[in-house]
């Protein structure tokens, strides 16, 4: 691990883009002992990261940066409690489980993959992991078990993240009949999907 001096870094001009998983490590370490200018370069470091992964799961500015601020604000006010080691994966997680919780207080649906139910970090228990691995059966069968062309529509958007036009132009549709597909696939699995998340949120957050 390379040196790393926190009062030089702050006042001379390194962007936080600079830094390293080795300055995050070091950062972290001083934000355990209460340093906000450690927090403050990380805060200007991840923000737009948490900001962005947020955005393009709840589709909405304002609510994004609501939860990319309070993601930070817990941040600061957690940091004597158990280190984290991988920040960047402990933000992707709070990103997950806040739009999940707020997704699931509007009703709306939440596409599920893989990449979405991933239980990442040291507090990921067993039971979780088998309540995942019995959900994402569920689910494939749910999905496996639609029509031909409204499966091939909802795995385009939902697992490809494919816009409606994108869908439309492979597969030679209108924007209009992949909407339609879309929403005849939601109606199909929004109910059995929305209580799963709901017990699947519980052991997450």
């Amino acid at each position: 691990m390379r040196g790393f001096n926190l009062t030089k870094l702050s006042t001379q001009a390194m962007t936080p883009d600079m830094l390293t998983s080795d300055d995050d490590f070091i950062l972290l370490q001083q934000l355990r002992e209460d340093s906000r200018p450690a927090f403050d370069i990380l805060y200007q470091k991840y923000w737009k990261q948490v900001f962005n992964s947020t955005y393009k799961r709840i589709k909405d500015i304002d609510k994004s940066q609501d939860i990319a601020q309070d993601i930070f604000t817990k941040l600061w006010f957690r940091r004597n409690e158990e280190p984290i080691n991988n920040l960047p994966a402990y933000l992707n997680a709070a990103v997950r489980n806040s739009a999940f919780t707020l997704m699931a207080k509007e009703s709306r649906y939440i596409p599920v993959s893989e990449k979405h139910l991933e239980i990442g970090g040291e507090g990921a228990n067993a039971d979780a992991e088998i309540l995942r691995k019995d959900f994402m059966k569920a689910y494939e069968i749910l999905v496996d078990a639609l029509p031909n062309q409204q499966r091939a529509v909802f795995r385009m958007r939902y697992h490809k993240e494919l816009s409606a036009d994108e869908i439309a132009v492979q597969l030679g549709l209108s924007p209009k009949t992949v909407r339609n597909h879309l929403g005849r696939a939601l109606t199909a699995l929004r109910a059995v999907l929305l209580t799963a998340t709901l017990i699947l949120s519980v052991y997450f957050l």
